[in-house]
């Protein structure tokens, strides 16, 4: 047993560096979860312990919680409206578009409306796996979401911005590999100027913290609740001590066990049901587009954001990778930051709850 699982950690691990270098967005989470997936589709020989998961749930609540600033707080008040609007639209979507999925592709309530939400890959898969959802089908549908926003959002964009508000558009340039690059080596000489010791104290704190949270939420029994209660003891930690955020090998072991543990759901059978979730995935993604064009323009007409920056805060891709788009395309950084991040808090803390409330009701 043991033998096996440090197996599919190892695969898992292999497929994250591979992702890594070819560039895939949140690589350590797709590449393990790809690579584990294939090998138990060849071999079916896969385990994996699912106590990983808490951890795994701890350190991406940890790693959420980090990326809320003072500065981003302020921002809030002055755009309640926005982020209220935004998240009502999204709960909207989750809904219609969860009840086509168990309609007409026959999927259960908790799998449709989790591979609805709007949330980031590693965050959305846990909740799958610990609601009981089919998570390879929220996994596919998640990372499909993804990268497809991801790929379409810069052409996107352009496209709106150029028709609706030229004056608006600063910068049409797509972000190349070049800059992700940059961004990286960026991240890694700030990791380097700490020393080792203040590095690591730093880490123990945060994930001390964010494990007393963690617990709690186990405690507590609600769903996801040790994502939710880390990434709530986290953001806490941040505004009152400004800690440093997680040094990134840390999160990479810990996507890589969300990986490895989604890749294990995979089978020869999974495999053949995949092929219908084509249709579901170009669903899924233009129902969010038209949130996205529909959410810009009143922004825009309303006179709170300029277009640009409207439709690169009501994206629902990852907040660092939208964050990164923005900043090289041209866009409003704090407000753009600010909703994203009110976005990612809203999907990991009540859109679970909603769904577990839905999911009752019916």
């Amino acid at each position: 047993m043991i033998l096996q699982i440090t197996f599919t950690l190892l695969v898992g691990l292999l497929g994250g560096l591979a992702a890594k270098k070819l560039q895939v967005p949140a690589p350590f989470m797709i590449g393990s979860m790809v690579a584990v997936a294939v090998v138990s589709i060849i071999t079916g020989e896969m385990k994996m312990e699912a106590s990983l998961k808490i951890f795994a749930q701890i350190v991406s609540g940890a790693y959420i919680g980090q990326q809320v600033s003072k500065k981003d707080l302020l921002n809030l008040p002055k755009l309640a409206v926005s982020i209220a609007s935004l998240m009502l639209l999204f709960t909207i979507n989750m809904i219609l578009i969860g009840f086509v999925f168990i309609w007409f592709f026959k999927m259960d309530a908790v799998t449709a409306f989790l591979s609805c939400l709007p949330g980031g890959i590693v965050d959305v898969s846990l909740m799958s796996i610990d609601m009981g959802a089919q998570s390879d089908i929220v996994a596919t549908l998640q990372s499909a979401r993804l990268v497809g926003i991801l790929i379409i959002l810069p052409m996107w964009v352009a496209f709106i911005t150029k028709r609706f508000a030229p004056d608006d558009q600063k910068n049409e340039t797509l972000l190349s590999s070049s800059d992700m690059v940059k961004d990286d080596m960026s991240e890694e000489a700030s990791e380097n100027k700490r020393s080792l010791k203040d590095e690591w104290l730093n880490n123990a704190l945060i994930l001390a913290v964010a494990s007393v949270g963690g617990l709690i939420g186990l405690w507590l029994d609600i769903p996801v609740g040790a994502l939710i209660f880390s990434l709530i003891f986290s953001s806490i930690l941040k505004i009152s001590k400004n800690t440093v955020q997680l040094t990134k090998a840390i999160r990479y072991v810990a996507q890589v066990c969300a990986g490895s543990l989604i890749g294990i759901n995979f089978t020869q059978k999974s495999l053949m049901e995949l092929v219908h979730l084509i249709i579901p995935i170009i669903l899924l993604l233009t129902s969010y587009l038209l949130i996205n064009a529909f959410f810009g323009f009143v922004m825009y007409k309303r006179g709170i954001l300029d277009l640009q920056s409207a439709l690169f805060a009501s994206s629902p891709a990852g907040a660092t990778d939208i964050s990164l788009l923005a900043g090289e395309l041209g866009g409003d950084m704090p407000k753009i930051a600010g909703i994203q991040i009110s976005r990612t808090l809203y999907t990991v803390i009540v859109m679970p709850i909603l769904v577990r409330f839905i999911v009752h009701f019916l």
